[in-house]
């Protein structure tokens, strides 16, 4: 048995993970969906705290599991704590570095479709749309400002990417406009890919394909 331990990013909650977690907890596993703070106050070390405390209360072995900008939770979490994480799970995101980013100002980043390009928006219905619409909170922007020393552990920690916005090609090109942001992605050394085509939000759009891959990385016996 495995604890997954799900982190979302901008603008959702832990409820966005709902329809992935009956698959999960079917298998015999434990599921904690977090939903992180979102006053503009909110700092990276406050998301992290609600990460680790989550990660240190689990009683097997933890798949932790990141949607988007919750990527740099995932890493900097597998810093601290490396002998209790089995696996790493990044949701249409990439490992990615700790530093702070200025690429959003103000207090809050608020939601956005313009942010989502039609690949991340495809698959949703109207119905989850309107949902999306309706439950969104700004993200703190503080919390992507913010950087984090990471502990170098943390590559050594086994690393999920699925790609549900993005694809093979797409990545390519990626590494080569921006070389330096793959310098994290090069260092895990234990990476592996699947590839999901979908929404940004695959917990929402394909909760059930989501559940299997995560549960395929599952260590045996965990």
């Amino acid at each position: 048995m495995a604890t997954f331990v799900l982190v979302h990013g901008f603008w959702l909650g832990g409820d966005s993970w709902d329809a992935v977690l009956p698959p999960l907890d079917e298998a015999g596993h434990d599921v904690i969906a977090l939903t992180l703070p979102t006053s503009p106050e909110t700092t990276f070390a406050d998301h992290l705290a609600v990460v680790t405390d989550a990660v240190q209360g689990a009683t097997a072995p933890v798949v932790l599991v990141g949607s988007s900008a919750a990527a740099k939770h995932v890493l900097a979490a597998s810093g601290e704590l490396p002998d209790h994480i089995a696996v790493t799970a990044y949701v249409d995101t990439l490992p990615q570095p700790t530093t702070g980013s200025d690429e959003h100002a103000g207090e809050v980043i608020p939601f956005d479709w313009d942010l989502l390009t039609p690949e991340e928006q495809r698959d949703l219905t109207d119905e989850q749309r309107t949902w999306i619409e309706s439950t969104a909170v700004p993200y703190p922007a503080q919390v992507t400002r913010d950087p984090w020393p990471l502990d170098e552990r943390a590559y050594d920690v086994p690393a999920l990417v699925i790609g549900t916005g993005f694809d093979e090609a797409t990545l390519g090109e990626w590494r080569a406009q921006w070389p330096a942001s793959f310098a994290v992605l090069d260092r895990v050394s234990d990476l592996r890919w699947a590839w999901l085509p979908t929404s940004h939000w695959p917990q929402l759009t394909r909760p059930q394909e989501l559940a299997r891959i995560l549960l395929e990385v599952t260590p045996a016996g965990g």
